[in-house]
């Protein structure tokens, strides 16, 4: 009795153990953010560098472009695993070349006077294949002719005239239905638990782009165009949204000669947990579940 109750114990402790791995690595998982950074440059080529990175770089993907070079590599413990531009070619399995066997020399030949005969009737074939289609076409054709032209001239006007209001009728039909969905959408705008449900996606949406944008950002870029006042006023769109981008965006003009150098560095990371929350907020919310069936519905 006390061994079985100790192998018990044992595989308590066992399980206690893989699932406490478990949950550390959930939580891991929803709350250690994920790191990136994304720097860029142009003068008279682009480069530019982004790596993505958790745990310490335990895990990270890197992407590099310029200089002729393109490729994107996934590291485990800053040994690289593979490169997703450039996948290492299969090697080809060496097949075992089979010997024919040498058959006669009359054999052959007959076998290949009799499939030369078997080619030339079936090509034969095809050929008055084709032209017997072509006839039946032409003659298909020709009946239709001869029937459009023993038609009276008043019925050929009568055709075109009804084919014309047919077409009316169904542009009015399109214009009829696009009114409908029209006032329908209208309707459904103009109702407070709509407004409510986008004030509610807006704020999700707004919520999102700040988690996941950059949290530190830095832009340089240097720029002269033939003419200088091109160049103004290029600088004065610059100097119009300056509270935008603050000290963050530097743009020097340099109106002596025809130049363009710019880079860009930036900095961020994302929670999982954050995302898991506004996909939550979006799948069971009230008033979100009420906008997407209403939705679908209109769309209907």
């Amino acid at each position: 009795m006390e061994i079985v109750l100790l192998i018990l114990k044992i595989i308590g402790i066992i399980l206690l153990v893989l699932l406490g791995i478990l949950l550390t690595l959930l939580l891991l998982v929803l709350f250690f953010p994920i790191s990136y950074r994304v720097s860029a440059s142009y003068n008279e080529a682009v480069k530019a560098r982004a790596k993505v990175y958790w745990l310490f770089h335990l895990i990270s993907v890197t992407f590099d472009y310029g200089d002729g070079v393109k490729k994107c590599i996934l590291r485990l413990f800053g040994i690289p695993l593979m490169d997703f531009l450039n996948p290492k070619p299969k090697k080809k399995k060496k097949k075992s070349e089979e010997k024919e066997p040498i058959k006669p020399k009359a054999d052959a030949e007959i076998k290949k006077t009799q499939s030369d005969v078997k080619l030339e009737d079936f090509v034969s074939a095809e050929e008055t294949k084709e032209t017997d289609s072509d006839e039946v076409l032409e003659n298909i054709a020709s009946a239709d002719a001869e029937k459009e032209e023993k038609l009276p001239f008043w019925k050929k006007i009568k055709i075109t005239v009804d084919t014309i209001i047919q077409k009316i009728k169904n542009l009015i039909q399109k214009g009829v239905d696009v009114k409908k969905k029209t006032d329908n959408w209208i309707e459904i705008l103009q109702r407070e638990r709509t407004k409510v449900a986008l004030l509610k996606v807006k704020d999700q949406i707004i919520k999102l782009l700040k988690h996941i944008l950059p949290r530190k950002w830095k832009a340089y870029a240097e720029m002269g165009f033939d003419d200088p006042a091109t160049t103004g006023k290029i600088l004065g769109y610059y100097w119009m949204f300056i509270g935008l981008y603050g000290n963050h965006f530097i743009c020097v003009p340099n109106f002596e000669e025809k130049v363009l150098v710019a880079n860009v560095d930036a900095k961020g990371r994302i929670q999982v947990v954050q995302l898991v929350y506004v996909v939550f907020k979006f799948l069971f919310d009230k008033d979100l579940v009420y906008l997407r069936k209403t939705v679908s519905k209109a769309n209907s």
